[in-house]
């Protein structure tokens, strides 16, 4: 798959991929106007007892998108755009479900303790409180009700078979703890306390984080800031908690209260949720930041996700860079931190590619010795031609060394060995992913940068400075998001051609490892050439979406030569070329 195939595939999946993970929580049903209705409300004798919640939520991906992309920045800090996806529609929808169902869930637990002790009848189960089908009758024609109500019954039943099996049976109101009703139990409020302690509450810069006047949300018809709406506060905990997972997931308390079951599921599990959600829009907001052009917002974006998946608030410290070296090390043994070395550099005339030979073609060793030459020496005479501004693309091409692949084989096998586990679902479940971003600069003969190149590649019709009006000729889906001022924002970091050079990413493309014990691969990304002939610079930065400082830049130059226009006689006659073959 070639970079312009990547990115397309990469663009088309993001609004569905989003959509799907987030309604595949076991709390969100399909949003028909059906399975959306709210069950009634059922009052016993006191007003109150088994009063019911529903537990779904309608969510709007396309909106969410675009309360995302409105609140990105070229200058966003990692810590920023985890605030806005904190805060996001959907998030704060989920989140805010979240708390009702947790406070409904505690009010009826206090309930069955004050029965208790009064003497009266109690509940066994908390299915006895919560026995909510959530379908109103009329939901039995409708497939997409149908087959959510079944995909629940499932999961409940594997849910009680698990439970069962492990000893850990939430239903019963003895056994399901609950922070604030029963005594030691850890869960939202601890993670507050121990944040406060750590400096890290009320978060930090957190007004900074959205575009003037829009720091408010909708919370029972009142405006209110932030930290007053129970939704985005609890989305905010656990992205702080998240971000300091270090210190809690360490925290004596929390050693303790795990072995006698004291800590809350309605928090703990929902940070779980909270993880997966906030990576996949991550993902999404890497594609907008390439989708823009920002170099700048991309490296805060990958940046962030590195910060969310180890759990860190901040990856420039000497400490938290030693401690993640230590930490692998101590894993991994003495070779285990991540390296790749880059080998084998090339950009210019895309090299062909190498045929497939037919499996069912045998063909003797000599004859396949003097296949191979002639393919190297093709290859060589493509790889010394010049680069031309007629050129249909070039090519990025190089070969990429992990260097602790061993290492990680090693320490993934001995696991599962240890945890009996078959070794072929540990490596096939492995993922490493990195993510290669590139730029590129005209140069004068003297080696100095130009500050004249417009940065047009591929068609001189569109210069770097003027990218958002190609967005709006194809109608980019993205482009139609955008408001004014996040248009003005994106537009000036692309002004002049100096900032193009600095700013504008070339091409994105994601490099993900799916087997660990894979050492060596080749890498081909196809690009655009410089439409002006000259010199050129072009630097690829390799971020790791998974570790700490190991990164890799360099830069490669290439000479680019004036091309010689085909003649619309010529084109046309390959034209006909094509069509006389194709009605052969």
């Amino acid at each position: 798959m070639d970079a312009e195939s990547a990115q397309s595939l990469l663009h088309g999946v993001f609004l569905a991929v989003l959509l799907i993970a987030l309604i595949a929580q076991y709390f969100l049903l399909p949003s028909s106007t059906k399975s959306s209705r709210v069950a009634e409300t059922k009052k016993g004798g006191d007003g109150s007892k088994d009063k019911k919640i529903d537990n779904r939520v309608v969510l709007d991906p396309a909106a969410d998108a675009t309360y995302l992309v409105n609140r990105l920045r070229p200058e966003s800090t990692p810590l920023q755009i985890l605030y806005i996806i904190a805060t996001t529609p959907d998030t704060v929808a989920v989140t805010s479900k979240h708390v009702a169902l947790a406070a409904d869930m505690r009010e009826k637990k206090r309930a069955h303790l004050a029965e208790k002790e009064r003497g009266g009848p109690s509940h066994k189960s908390m299915d006895d409180l919560f026995n909510d089908d959530g379908w109103a009758e009329d939901d039995a024609d409708d497939p997409a009700a149908a087959a959510a109500k079944k995909a629940k019954e499932e999961k409940e039943k594997e849910a009680t078979r698990l439970a069962k099996a492990t000893g850990k049976d939430v239903t019963d109101f003895n056994k399901m703890m609950l922070e604030g009703v029963d005594d030691g139990v850890l869960g939202q409020e601890w993670v507050v306390k121990n944040l406060t302690k750590l400096g890290a509450w009320p978060p930090p810069s957190l007004d900074k984080a959205f575009v003037a006047g829009e720091n408010t949300f909708d919370f029972e018809g009142k405006m209110v800031g932030p930290l007053d709406h129970p939704g985005v506060k609890r989305a905010l905990i656990m992205t702080m908690g998240r971000l300091h997972a270090k210190e809690l997931n360490t925290h004596p308390d929390l050693m303790a209260a795990g072995p006698k079951g004291l800590i809350d599921p309605t928090y703990f599990q929902a940070t779980m949720e909270y993880r997966q959600r906030v990576g996949q829009v991550l993902e999404g907001a890497l594609k907008m930041a390439c989708t823009l052009r920002s170099y700048r917002l991309a490296r805060s974006v990958l940046d962030a996700i590195v910060m969310f998946k180890i759990g860190l608030a901040d990856l420039d410290g000497k400490e938290q860079k030693k401690w993640f070296d230590d930490l692998m090390t101590k894993q991994y043994g003495p070779s285990g931190k991540p390296k790749l070395v880059i080998q084998e550099k090339f950009l210019g005339v895309p090299t062909p590619e190498p045929e497939k030979e037919d499996d069912g073609e045998s063909k003797d060793e000599a004859a396949k010795k003097k296949e191979a030459e002639k393919k190297k020496l093709v290859q060589q005479i493509m790889q010394t031609r010049q680069v031309t501004t007629t050129d249909d693309k070039m090519a990025l091409e190089m070969q990429i060394t992990r260097q602790h692949a061993e290492s990680f084989t090693k320490e993934k096998l001995a696991m599962c060995q240890k945890q009996g586990i078959p070794p072929q679902i540990a490596l096939q479940s492995y993922r490493e992913a990195w993510f290669i971003l590139v730029r590129a600069r005209g140069v004068n003969d003297d080696g100095s940068p130009s500050h004249t190149w417009d940065g047009a590649l591929g068609d001189a019709k569109y210069p770097g400075s003027k990218h958002f009006e190609l967005l709006r000729e194809k109608k980019e889906p993205l482009y139609e998001m955008l408001g004014p001022e996040t248009l003005t924002a994106f537009t000036r970091e692309l002004a002049s051609p100096m900032s193009v050079c600095e700013n504008r990413i070339v091409i994105g493309w994601p490099f993900v490892i799916t087997n660990v014990a894979q050492k060596v691969g080749k890498v081909k990304i196809h690009l655009p050439p410089p439409v002006e002939p000259g010199r050129y610079e072009f630097t690829v930065s390799i971020v790791s979406q998974e570790f700490l400082g190991v990164g890799e830049e360099f830069s490669l130059f290439v000479d680019v030569a004036k091309g010689v226009e085909k003649k619309k006689e010529d084109k046309d006659e390959d034209e006909g070329d094509s069509e006389n073959k194709k009605d052969k």
